[in-house]
């Protein structure tokens, strides 16, 4: 059966190295993002859609309905961190919640058409702490974290639903040595992961017969550093 797995957001840094990993291993990728680049891959299909907008949705959910008999999986990975306004709030609700509701609900019957399939929402370790920094960031993966829950009990048993909170893998570029240090330090394992942690957790989750609902926190023990005992 011809059957690929949807990466959101497949363009760039993690979602790259995810795309990538998947092809290699012989899986069918379609990358949806708003960049359009050439695929790093050549299992990998790239479709460009701003996944904020429904119109552009709708396109992708006709492509992979019409032209796939299934879907092996779904990996809900586009994300944005913006600082703290109305505006940004409202394009992280529509990339964090409600692209990944609309698409899980809308292509549900591709998923069914597999003994087994997955989806996975791409989370935050801020989701369950919250942030003071990025309050918008944190709610709305918080929402997207909680939907793990809803769609893992509406798609059970055959659909396998499950969130990855990740720490930081990644530094931003651009940044000082200062900013390096400060950020490493806090966590209990002092080290830039890149993007490994999380493509592990993932092909984890897609192999596993007995996890949904639940959450993989790949944070370097960050929530355990600085903790009162």
């Amino acid at each position: 059966m011809n059957s690929p797995i949807l990466v959101t957001g497949g363009s760039q840094r993690v979602g790259l190295a995810l795309a990538t990993q998947l092809a290699q291993a012989g899986h069918t990728v379609v990358s949806a993002s708003r960049s359009k680049i050439p695929p790093a891959h050549p299992n990998i299909i790239p479709f460009q859609a701003d996944l904020c907008s429904e119109r552009d949705r709708e396109a992708l959910i006709d492509h992979l309905r019409t032209q796939y008999d299934g879907l092996r999986a779904i990996v809900h990975n586009a994300s944005l961190w913006l600082d703290d306004d109305l505006d940004n709030l409202n394009t992280m609700f529509k990339l964090h919640v409600e692209a990944p509701y609309h698409l899980n609900l809308a292509l549900g019957e591709q998923l069914l058409k597999l003994d087994k399939s997955d989806i996975i929402h791409i989370c935050d370790e801020t989701s369950s702490r919250g942030s003071k920094s990025h309050i918008g960031y944190a709610a709305t993966k918080a929402a997207l974290q909680n939907m793990v829950l809803s769609f893992a009990e509406k798609y059970a048993p055959r659909v396998r639903v499950n969130g990855i909170l990740p720490g930081l893998l990644i530094l931003k570029e651009g940044g000082d040595e200062q900013y390096r240090q400060q950020t490493l330090k806090k966590a209990l394992l002092e080290f830039e992961p890149g993007a490994q942690p999380l493509i592990e957790a993932v092909l984890f989750l897609l192999e596993s017969q007995y996890s949904t609902g639940s959450n993989v926190v790949i944070n370097g023990g960050r929530h355990l550093k600085n903790r009162i005992a």
